[in-house]
Order: structure tokens, then sequence, then C-alpha cells
């Protein structure tokens, strides 16, 4: 595997969780049917599971992982005040997430069913920028986790 940079990454409602998508467009500005790319400059994409744990009744000497959660934070910059009040309008949506590299689109990543807070950072001689996060908790036992390696052709 890799390095990646996710210079895009898009949104949609939440859905049916897929594995698979089909790109569109031209490199790098590649399009992907009814997801939407976030506006601005994609400066840093994290996505990573976490665990939810639960004490042990044995004293500590072992842990029993019963849920998860997917964490995601996105910071963009370079939006204008039409693109600001979009990004903002998404506070509190579930949303699905898909995180792009277009040098290597074929092995992506999503996460579905995300409610996200997008903040705002206005800071004196700094771009300024949005970070926008959120995180979805799900129990250890589900069969197709909301988090998922993405095959786009």
């Amino acid at each position: 595997m890799s390095v990646k940079y996710y210079k895009r990454v898009f949104y949609r409602p939440s859905s049916t969780i897929v594995t698979t998508l089909t790109k569109g467009g031209t490199y790098p500005d590649y399009t992907i049917t009814n997801w939407t790319p976030l506006p601005g400059n994609v400066q840093a994409a994290v996505m990573n599971l976490d665990k939810e744990v639960e004490d042990p009744a044995d004293g500590g000497s072992s842990m029993n992982v019963n849920a998860e959660k997917v964490v995601n934070e996105i910071t963009i910059d370079g939006f204008t005040a039409a693109e600001y009040a979009t990004i903002r309008g998404l506070k509190n949506d579930k949303l699905d997430i898909l995180f792009m590299d277009p040098d290597q689109p074929e092995e992506s990543y999503a996460v579905f069913g995300v409610r996200v807070y997008p903040k705002p950072e206005f800071t004196a001689g700094a771009v300024a920028k949005m970070i926008i996060s959120g995180e979805r908790k799900f129990g250890s036992s589900i069969s197709t986790e909301p988090m998922q390696i993405i095959t786009v052709s």
C-alpha cells in the first residue's frame, strides 16, 4: 500500500453502503455520480477506526471490544463565501464521505452514515479553514461495517 493524498473528498446524503464506484470526468477532477465534491482545497483528510471497550470482569487482564467508531476529520481552505454557507449547511447532516487520491483512485475509502460538524477556523495571519469532523459508532458484531475500502473503476 502506498502513500495517498486525498485531494478529492466527496459526500452524499447517507445511503446504501457500497464497495465499488465508477469515476467520470478527467484527471485530476474526477466525478462520481450522485456524490458531491467538497469545495475548496483539501489540506488534510483523516479517517480511522477506534474502539469502545467495556471494563473487564477479570480485573483488567483482558479487554472486550463491544463497539467501534469511525472518526473522520477533513480540513479545507480556499472556499468562497457561497461555499462556506454550503459547507456550514451540512451541520448535523448524516452523510457518506468518500476519500479519493486522484493519482491513485482505484483504491479509495469511505465512511457511511456519519453525522458531521463543520467548524470554521479564522486566524489572523493564516488562511481561513473549515474543519469538518464527525464519527459513527457501531456494534462490533455487525456484518457490513460503515468504513469500507472502495474499488473505483
